[in-house]
């Protein structure tokens, strides 16, 4: 076990303990209060030089920000968790403006090499069966209705012991590192209000990572991922006029129908011929009763894309029914996007990075490395990684191995947590790779 493996062992129990306390805690969204206080306290003591709230994110470019009562709700449950001398954070996290940036300058010219975490839970319930571990062993959420059920805590608990060893060990590096601590992936809401504000500046290369997903054995590592979907996430709310059903039919507009042949005919868009696209009306809500024409209606609706092109195809194809069928029903419509992100690929400069990795890694399986595959899905890792490869940088996404006890986003989530010590190995391989003096 050469010096990289035995380091990254070293914290072994302190990344499990770490893990489980994220995991009790969680938080969706953008009001990942009190894990981004936790993560600022744990940085801190690490000698970074810290950015958060209108620093990283321009607030306006914000999707799916939520409800003001939901706030509300989070930043008493976090006042709840934090010390009445760590508040003062909350300050500077304004209106759900959580998330923070880590930097450390070597003081020796070189590259800037930054790294991105997500932080941000899922709005399930987690399981209470007695077989389930973190139930069993008393780290279950605390709180019913989010959970991190896609492995998120366990990359915060990467990241920050990622962020130990770089400190610990300054002296072996040249340049800048930057830890991008992002909130709001699930949903694709936060990428673009982060990149808006300028925190990709100067990047020459962008690490991400996620655990598990098509690498589901310990020891495995897929060292390149491909064919990142593009997406975009709008709201539709149709506006109509309310009438009696048999009295006066004529004199109403019907919402409800509006979205019902909307749905219809969106799910009915050609598909392209360039690679894969996606469509889904996944809610509809309409009506306020059984004799009334139907007044309003509402629609969650998202497209998918291989392509930021693709994407953009089948979104622009929306709008033109949305239009459509507003005028044949005689209806208005309004449109909110809540989220989206780009398509793209891992540059291959960094998949044989991480290739060179897992070789040299003893925590790598050799017979379970997978050069690259194509991940079908969306990540906001995505558009942070098309923004540095469109100002010349490199960037590149792993997926690391990981048994799981149920698929991600699943009620029973939870993951073999040797992949903490194989992740912190593998990212600390790669700041070698690229950074070393």
């Amino acid at each position: 076990m050469d010096s990289i493996a035995q380091r990254a062992k070293s914290l072994e129990k302190e990344l499990i303990e770490t893990r489980r306390f994220f995991h009790q805690h969680p938080e969706t969204g953008w009001f990942t209060f009190f894990t981004t206080a936790k993560i600022i306290e744990k940085l801190k003591t690490y000698g970074y030089t810290l950015k958060m709230g209108r620093e990283i994110m321009v607030p306006e470019a914000r999707q799916g920000v939520g409800s003001k009562e939901a706030l509300e709700e989070a930043l008493l449950r976090a006042k709840k968790l934090l010390s009445p001398e760590e508040y003062t954070l909350l300050d500077v996290m304004e209106d759900g403006l959580t998330g923070v940036i880590a930097e450390l300058d070597t003081g020796r010219e070189g590259p800037c090499i930054a790294f991105r975490f997500d932080i941000d839970a899922v709005d399930v319930t987690e399981s209470k069966d007695l077989a389930h571990r973190p139930f069993k062993e008393g780290f279950r959420a605390d709180i019913d209705g989010i959970a991190h059920t896609c492995g998120h805590d366990g990359h915060i608990t990467i990241g920050l012991g990622l962020a130990k060893l770089i400190s610990e060990h300054k002296e072996d590096f040249k340049g800048t590192f930057r830890f991008i601590f992002q909130t709001a992936e699930e949903g694709t809401r936060g990428a673009v209000a982060m990149e808006k504000a300028g925190i990709l500046k100067g990047v020459d290369y962008l690490l991400g990572a996620h655990i598990g997903f098509q690498s589901k054995k310990s020891g495995g590592l897929i060292c390149g991922v491909n064919n990142f979907l593009a997406t975009s996430k709008f709201d539709v709310t149709f506006h109509g006029t309310s009438a009696h059903a048999a009295g006066a039919p004529e004199e109403g507009a019907n919402a409800l129908l509006a979205a019902a042949e909307a749905a219809l005919l969106m799910h009915g868009i050609t598909r392209h011929s360039q690679g894969i696209t996606r469509i889904n009306v996944g809610v509809l809500k309409a009506g306020e009763g059984r004799n009334v024409i139907a007044p309003n209606a509402f629609m969650a609706c998202e497209t998918r894309g291989v392509t930021t092109e693709l994407n953009d195809f089948m979104k622009a194809k929306c709008m033109n029914i949305l239009e459509g069928v507003s005028k044949i029903h005689s209806v208005g419509y309004s449109v909110k996007d809540v989220g989206g992100t780009s398509g793209g690929d891992s540059s291959p400069f960094i998949t044989d990075v991480y290739e060179k990795a897992a070789l040299a890694s003893p925590f790598i399986d050799k017979d379970s490395i997978v050069k690259t595959c194509d991940f079908g899905a969306c990540e906001d890792f995505a558009h942070f990684m098309q923004a540095v490869q469109n100002q010349g940088g490199q960037s590149g996404y792993m997926m690391i191995g990981a048994k799981l006890e149920a698929g991600h986003h699943n009620q029973s989530f939870d993951f073999d947590e040797s992949c903490l010590v194989t992740g912190v190995d593998l990212f600390l391989r790669a700041a070698y790779m690229l950074g070393a003096q």
